[in-house]
């Protein structure tokens, strides 16, 4: 069973090394995007739940930000 690549936007804070070539270091967007929302999230709301429905949440609303990044 092969598994689609999710589309993670790219590095958040890519850099570049000493030969001019963009390194990936850290964080991707799609997860840069996500720790936004569910900090957002968190704050602006009560935090009954489970933790794995707020970080579905969380890329749910990452993934539909990286769509918008498309247009």
């Amino acid at each position: 069973m092969s598994e689609q690549k999710i589309n993670d936007g790219g590095p958040a804070f890519p850099t570049l090394d000493n030969t001019e070539h963009w390194r990936h270091l850290g964080v991707s967007i799609r997860d840069y995007f996500a720790a936004a929302a569910l900090t957002g999230s968190l704050a602006a709301s009560h935090t009954d739940g489970e933790p794995e429905e707020f970080a579905d949440v969380a890329y749910i609303i990452a993934d539909a930000m990286l769509e918008r990044r498309k247009r």
